[in-house]
């Protein structure tokens, strides 16, 4: 396992969301709204909890949401109004309780009949918001990310073309799925100063293997694929979705391993 990789193994989805929460007030530590920090979100159901925690105190009042920029890793073809709206998941879980006080959220437009375009849209927004064009790479303060039972990560799943043209942010079609999604790139991912990924469940447990400690022969999952080049990845994982690591593995986060 890269060395700049390290597992957290907590009691169940409340620590997980705990881990993941604790994260998110340190980022924020110190910053100011000139100098905001950056956070990519993700969708799913373990996110959801955090999202709570987030919204509730006393975590709300340890964080100047003033000095945060949101952002989604990905987005299902569905308008933000929809149950499967990874905004509107955030919208209802974190922006709407804040009200006023809500931070500055952008979007991938979904619904949009063009996702090629949206994609490209919303490239071009992250890149105006970080003032970083190309040839160079935004870098995310935090990005937080799922994992599938299929191993995908965002909405980078096992079988999608990426194209190998520099893009951050593309279309994809999942044929598993049938649809079309807006999915943050590897290219993206691989930049950020740390990546959290937040995983809970015992239905997880064998795509958690698969990914840090896969057996000889086994096809690497896209989520294996997320190893910023300056940067580290954290996985917190409930014991269920540890169950089937090796130790060695599952104890990779030395002292901050277990309940906290």
């Amino acid at each position: 396992m890269d060395p700049r990789t390290s597992v957290r193994v907590v009691d169940g989805v409340g620590d997980v969301a705990r881990q993941g929460a604790e994260a998110l007030v340190s980022c924020v530590s110190g910053r100011r709204p000139e100098q905001p920090c950056r956070v990519m979100f993700s969708g799913g159901t373990t996110p959801e909890p955090m999202y709570r925690f987030l919204a509730s105190e006393p975590t709300r009042s340890r964080i100047d949401w003033n000095s945060i920029e949101c952002f989604l890793s990905d987005e299902r073809p569905v308008p933000p109004e929809d149950p499967d709206s990874n905004y509107g998941l955030f919208r209802r879980s974190v922006i709407e309780p804040f009200g006023l006080m809500a931070p500055r959220t952008y979007r991938i437009r979904g619904e949009a009949s063009d996702l090629d375009l949206s994609a490209r849209r919303y490239e071009a927004l992250i890149r105006s918001r970080f003032s970083v064009f190309p040839p160079d790479i935004p870098s995310f303060d935090l990005v937080y990310l799922g994992l599938g039972q299929d191993g995908h990560t965002a909405s980078l799943f096992p079988g999608v073309e990426i194209p190998d043209d520099g893009r951050l942010v593309v279309a994809v079609w999942v044929e598993a799925l049938h649809q079309k999604r807006v999915t943050a790139t590897f290219r993206l991912l691989n930049a950020a100063r740390r990546v959290m990924f937040l995983v809970a469940g015992k239905e997880k447990a064998r795509a958690v293997k698969r990914t840090l400690a896969p057996g000889r022969g086994e096809e690497p999952t896209p989520a294996s694929r997320v190893s910023p080049r300056d940067g580290e990845v954290i996985w917190v994982l409930d014991r269920e979705a540890a169950a089937n690591l090796p130790a060695a593995v599952a104890g990779a986060g030395g002292p901050e391993r277990g309940r906290r």
